[in-house]
């Protein structure tokens, strides 16, 4: 997997992993390699968790060909991503477009699809993994009983009310979320989630938080270990 890097940190039981790929969306070459990366840590989870594959539509333009001639097949739901470390979510104001067009940073909402069933699922995942827009998790329980998580987490903070109906809410996280944050706060964040892959392109990598042993999981995707411990590609 040449070309991608691999940084650690430890909020134990948890590990975090930033894999850097470069600027999204990625070359072809990064684009396999991150997607080679991905599909290793998901294989070698245990048997036990089930997975989920989301799309974040925020970086559906990179991508928006592919995406488009598979909604007859991949039939996405649209949710809503919540940043967890962030105000929450809201819809735009006038201020808001008064303020975009003085170049200022307004939030966005972070729409994120939900897709039909697992087939669909593994086919977005190898179409658009190199896009920003694939997250995979790996949890104990259903899709369902995840959600319904998450939106028992999230749904509170969120006053809109036209934000306040939709189907479901995810969890948005990327190195900045995550610094320095311990344990605690992280299994607050993730719910069921042993395993929680987010292409970043706000890092130019993909993002990855595990409570599993990940030793076997980064030796699985073909990474090594140094002698001071550090993890690599060849």
């Amino acid at each position: 997997m040449s070309g991608i890097s691999i940084e650690t940190a430890s909020a134990a039981p948890y590990t975090i992993i930033m894999a850097r790929a470069g600027a999204y969306p990625l070359d072809p070459a990064a684009a396999t390699a991150a997607g080679s990366l991905a599909s290793a840590l998901l294989a070698h989870a245990p048997r036990s968790l089930n997975r989920t594959v989301f799309l974040q539509e925020q970086y559906m333009g990179n991508r928006k060909e592919e995406f488009t001639s598979h909604l007859r097949d991949w039939r996405p739901m649209s949710g809503l991503g919540v940043w967890p470390d962030r105000p929450p979510p809201r819809l735009w104001r006038t201020t808001d477009l008064f303020r975009m067009m003085l170049g200022q940073d307004v939030p966005l909402m972070f729409r994120v699809a939900r897709l039909a069933n697992q087939s669909a699922e593994s086919d977005a995942f190898y179409r658009l993994m190199g896009s920003g827009m694939v997250m995979a998790i790996s949890h104990a329980g259903s899709t369902e009983n995840l959600l319904q998580l998450y939106k028992n987490r999230y749904l509170p903070s969120i006053q809109e009310p036209n934000l306040r109906i939709l189907p479901f809410y995810v969890p948005l996280l990327d190195a900045k979320s995550v610094g320095k944050r311990g344990a605690a706060e992280l299994s607050d964040w993730l719910g069921s989630a042993s395993l929680y892959i987010r292409e970043s392109p706000e890092d130019k990598g993909m993002l990855v938080i595990t409570n599993l042993d990940v030793d076997p999981l980064l030796t699985a995707a073909g990474a090594k270990k140094d002698r001071a411990g550090r993890w690599f590609f060849d």
